[in-house]
C-alpha cells in the first residue's frame, strides 16, 4: 500500500515533468517584485528568483523533450488533433525560449548591477527590471496558452501519453470506455 508508484515510460513522463516548469515558472515573479522592494534583502530576493527561473527553465527543456517522445506514441486520430497538437508544441517551445530568454536577461542585469558603482544601480535596476518583466510577461502568457493547449488536448481531444507501458492500440487515445466502469470501492 505504501511506495511509489511505477515510473512510466520515457514517453509517458510529460504528464509528470509538465507541472514543475508551470509552477515555478509562473511564482518566479514574486521574489523578483520584493526585491525590488525590499533594498535590504534584496540580493537574497533576486537569488531566490534566479534559482526558481534556472530550474524553472531547466524543467521547461525537460517538459517539451517528454512532450515531443509523447506526440511521438499518441499521434492525432484526425486533422483537428494533428493541428492542436502542433500548436501545442509550437507554444510550449516559444515558451520555453522565452523562458531561457528572461532567465538570461534577469543574471545578466543583476550580475551588471552588483558589478557597477552605486550611483549606477538605480538605472540598472530599473532598465533590466523593465527588459526581464516585459520578456517575463511574453513567456507567461506563452506558457499559460501551452498548458490550456494541453488541457484541451487531454479533456476535450482525451490524448494521454502512456503512463503504465507502451501504448496500446488506441495510440494514446482514450475513447472514454471503462474509465468509469468499475465504481464499487474494493
Amino acid at each position: 500500500m505504501l511506495g511509489f508508484p511505477p515510473l512510466p515510460p520515457y514517453e509517458g513522463m510529460h504528464p509528470i515533468v509538465v507541472h514543475f516548469p508551470i509552477g515555478i515558472l509562473l511564482i518566479a515573479w514574486l521574489p523578483m517584485l520584493i526585491g525590488l522592494i525590499d533594498r535590504k534583502r534584496r540580493n537574497t530576493w533576486f537569488a531566490s528568483a534566479a534559482m526558481l527561473l534556472v530550474v524553472g527553465t531547466i524543467a521547461a527543456f525537460a517538459a517539451v523533450m517528454t512532450g515531443e517522445a509523447a506526440e511521438d506514441i499518441v499521434g492525432g486520430t484526425s486533422q483537428v488533433v494533428n493541428d492542436a497538437i502542433h500548436e501545442h508544441e509550437e507554444t510550449a517551445e516559444a515558451a520555453r525560449n522565452l523562458f531561457l530568454a528572461s532567465t538570461l536577461i534577469f543574471l545578466m542585469a543583476w550580475g551588471v548591477y552588483n558589478k557597477v558603482a552605486e550611483k549606477k544601480k538605480p538605472m540598472i535596476l530599473t532598465s533590466g527590471a523593465a527588459r526581464v518583466a516585459i520578456v517575463y510577461l511574453f513567456a507567461a502568457m506563452a506558457l499559460t496558452n501551452a498548458g490550456h493547449q494541453g488541457g484541451v488536448l487531454v479533456h476535450e481531444y482525451g490524448i494521454h501519453a502512456p503512463l503504465g507501458g507502451a501504448a496500446g492500440a488506441n495510440n494514446g487515445v482514450d475513447d472514454g470506455i471503462g474509465a468509469y466502469q468499475d465504481d464499487d470501492d474494493d
